[in-house]
Parts: C-alpha cells; sequence; structure tokens
C-alpha cells in the first residue's frame, strides 16, 4: 500500500471513529431533549385532562349524547390530531378502543434513531385515568408519551449535520491524496536518478526540490554521485598506475637479469671452461676464484631484487627490526638528511602480516618520496600504539608542494589505498617551503591488541 492511500485510510478511520462518537453524544443528547420535551408536553395535556374529566364527573348530560353517539367521541380526541408528542387514547370498560387522536394511518414507522433511543433509556410510563360516573367505570383514559415525531425531527438534523459530515469528509480525502501526491511527485526523480546510477550513469543529479526535506536529500545525493564518481575515477587511474607500475617492474627486472645476472653467468660459464680446460693448478685456482667472486655478486644482486618484490627481514627478525634496517640502509644512501626513528618495543607484537607489510611499504614508500622530491634536510619517523590504533608519522623540512596540486604520481594514492584498504585513516599535510607531514592510522587486528 503506497503512502497516498495509507494517509486516506488513516483520516478514514479518525473521521470514523469521531464521526461514530458524535453520534454517539448527539443521540444520548437528543434522548434527553426528547424527554424533556415530551414530559413539558405530558404534564401540560394531563393538566387539561383532569380538568375536562372532573368537568364530564360532575355534568352527567353527556353520558345520554355519549350514549346516543355510541361512546366513540365522548372526548373528542381525534380533534387533539396536532398534539404530535403524546398518544391520547380512551378504551370503555371492556378494553375497547373508543377514541384517539392519532388514527392509525398516521402512524410513524420505527426508525434506528428511535431503536437507539428505546436501548439507552426506558420506555417513558404512560398514564391512566379511569373515567367514573354514577358509581361506574365507564373507561379508561391512557395517555402515552409518544417520542416518534421529536426524534423524526431530530433525524433529520442529525441526517443533515452528517451530511455536511460526509461533504467535509470527501473533501478532505480528496485534498489530503492531492498534496500528498503533489508532494511526493520529487520521488519519480529520485528513482530515476537512482536507476540512471545502478545502470552505470554517474553523471546523474537530482534538481533543487521545492520541500526543505527533498532539497537536503537532493543536495546529499548530488554529493553522494560526485563523490562516488570521483572515487570510481580514482580507481580507474589508480588502476592503470598499477597495470603500468607491474610493467615497469617486470621491465626493470627482465633488464637486471639480462644485463646483471646474464653478464655474470656468462662470466661463470667462461671460468669453468677455463678450469675444464687449465693445464695447471695455479690456472684452476684463479678461474675458481673468478667464479667466487661472480656468485658473491649474484648473490647480491639477487637479494636487491628479493628486497624489492619482498622485505625478507620482515619474516626473519620482524617488523622492528625490518624498519630499521630498513632507514639504515636509506640513511647510508641519504647521508646528508639527518633521521630520527621512534619505534615502540612492543611493534614485533604486529602478528597480522598485512599489517606488517603495510607499515613496511609505507614507511618505505615516504622514504622514496622524500629521496625524488623533498630535498630535505632532516626527516623524522614516529611510530606508536595507542589504543589499539597503530600510528606512523613521517615528517620532513623539504620543499613541499601546494595541497590543490598534489602530485599525480602512484606513492601517494597507492600508501591511500592501502590504508584505507585497512579500515584506517590517511592524511596529508604540506605547503610550499614548509616541508610535508604525513599520518597513517591502522587498526589492530584482535589478535595484535591480545598479545600487547
Amino acid at each position: 500500500m503506497n503512502l497516498k492511500l495509507r494517509l486516506n485510510l488513516i483520516i478514514t478511520l479518525l473521521l470514523a471513529s469521531v464521526l461514530l462518537l458524535a453520534a454517539v453524544l448527539m443521540v444520548h443528547n437528543a434522548r434527553d431533549d426528547v424527554r424533556a420535551e415530551v414530559q413539558s408536553t405530558a404534564t401540560l395535556a394531563m393538566h387539561l385532562l383532569d380538568a375536562e374529566i372532573l368537568h364530564y364527573t360532575s355534568d352527567f348530560g353527556w353520558m345520554r349524547e355519549a350514549e346516543g353517539q355510541n361512546s366513540n367521541s365522548i372526548f373528542r380526541l381525534h380533534s387533539l390530531g396536532n398534539v404530535r408528542h403524546l398518544r391520547i387514547e380512551f378504551f370503555d370498560a371492556q378494553g375497547r378502543l373508543r377514541d384517539s387522536n392519532i388514527e392509525a394511518e398516521h402512524q410513524l414507522s420505527s426508525s434506528w434513531l428511535i431503536q437507539a433511543m428505546d436501548l439507552l433509556s426506558p420506555a417513558m410510563p404512560e398514564i391512566r385515568r379511569k373515567i367514573f360516573a354514577n358509581g361506574r367505570m365507564i373507561g379508561e383514559l391512557v395517555v402515552t408519551p409518544d417520542p416518534s415525531y421529536e426524534i423524526q425531527e431530530v433525524l433529520g438534523d442529525i441526517l443533515s449535520l452528517l451530511m455536511l459530515v460526509a461533504i467535509f469528509f470527501v473533501a478532505v480525502n480528496a485534498l489530503v491524496y492531492w498534496a500528498v501526491g503533489r508532494a511526493m511527485r520529487p520521488v519519480d526523480s529520485v528513482m530515476t536518478a537512482l536507476n540512471e546510477l545502478e545502470q552505470g550513469n554517474l553523471k546523474a543529479r537530482l534538481p533543487e526540490f521545492e520541500l526543505p526535506e527533498l532539497t537536503g536529500i537532493s543536495r546529499k545525493f548530488n554529493a553522494m554521485a560526485e563523490t562516488l564518481e570521483k572515487s570510481i575515477h580514482n580507481n580507474h587511474k589508480l588502476t592503470q598506475q598499477m597495470i603500468r607500475l607491474q610493467e615497469d617492474e617486470r621491465k626493470n627486472l627482465a633488464r637486471d637479469l639480462h644485463d646483471e645476472i646474464g653478464q655474470y653467468l656468462t662470466a661463470v660459464h667462461v671460468d669453468a671452461s677455463a678450469i675444464i680446460n687449465a693445464k695447471d693448478i695455479e690456472g684452476a685456482k684463479d678461474s675458481a676464484q673468478a667464479i667466487s667472486v661472480v656468485a658473491r655478486q649474484m648473490m647480491d644482486i639477487v637479494h636487491d631484487m628479493l628486497q624489492r618484490l619482498r622485505p625478507s627481514g620482515l619474516d626473519a627478525f620482524g617488523l622492528a627490526t625490518a624498519v630499521t634496517d630498513l632507514v639504515n640502509t636509506w640513511k647510508q644512501r641519504n647521508r646528508k638528511v639527518q633521521v630520527n626513528l621512534d619505534i615502540p618495543d612492543n611493534l614485533d607484537h604486529v602478528q597480522d602480516e598485512t599489517m606488517a607489510v603495510a607499515v613496511y611499504r609505507i614507511v618505505q614508500e615516504c622514504l622514496t618520496n622524500i629521496t625524488r622530491h623533498a630535498h630535505a634536510n632532516q626527516v623524522d619517523i614516529r611510530i606508536y600504539i595507542v589504543d589499539a590504533m597503530l600510528s606512523i608519522e613521517v615528517t620532513d623540512d623539504g620543499r613541499g608542494f601546494n595541497m590543490t596540486q598534489l602530485p599525480s604520481g602512484f606513492g601517494l594514492a597507492g600508501m591511500r589505498e592501502r590504508v584505507e584498504g585497512l579500515g584506517g585513516r590517511f592524511s596529508l599535510e604540506s605547503a610550499l617551503a614548509a616541508g610535508a607531514r604525513i599520518r597513517v592510522e591502522l587498526p589492530l587486528q584482535e589478535s595484535s591488541k591480545e598479545t600487547q
């Protein structure tokens, strides 16, 4: 059930409840009013009838007239037809109806309101007056309160009011249906924009709506779509950079294998052939010594290649030793730069391999960027663990750069993606001629926190 029908149903139930309560109150009030009106009429009528009965019982001439008229119009009750609230009947001594102010064809049919009032209140008692003449009872006068006419008048008023309420009810429902439909019209625009996003159209945007609530949704949606577009664009760019980086790495490895390893293998082959063809032991020793030197050089080259692919000290000696060795090696190549390294004693307790490799690579990338771009004189590296968060801060006093024009290389983007992939936070601060500061926060895994 959509929102419009749901609101109309709620309003219908509310109005129906109010209408039912109003009907009960109206019936209750009408009952009291009708009783008071009929009781007043009955009291007045009884005063008049008592006076009439007194007159008849003191003058017996009317009996002869009544006998001549077959006793059907002793009190001339048929002439009191305009007394609508009372049913006045005269019964003879045998209980037969002789006269009445209401003819049978003029009696009102019982309506729902009369039945409801009969249920809500007890019937009004009838009034009886026995008529005696000359010491004998000649009949009985019965006055029965008859609220039918009064109730019919109340019923007419209630029906008029109910008609007005029905018109109001229909008008309110129609107005609510139209207003909600008009207010919910922008939902179609939202659904269209969401469908376009689902189908890959990242340019989908929402217009500015009239309602303030929908205007906020529009702005948030457009900001989300813009962020999503930038994120996907950056991911595509990062993917291309990663592919290019992989190809460069493969090219470097192929060149090293061809230029370095291939050259040394050729030298080993020549020296081995010389040993085989040696005429004396001294010549063989010289060739064997040359092979030993070449083998050590090949081992150094293979070690450097493996270090680029995977830091071997990380598995053998732990994260703290691997980072310290990385920084010391960098210091040997950049002797003019003063490096301050602060590493906690419990850094080796980081057992998660992905986390350890990330810390190592982040420090390595920071040092590489400082070598290439910063031209710094001092570098401060601080790693610490606080509240189950491992933090890395790398600060240099180099030439810095404008934050509105970040370097387009893979280094910063790669670090950010690596950190965010582990659920961490990456921040960069820099200004021209003011150095740079990189701060990384990584959440520790449960195993690392328990070890601490």
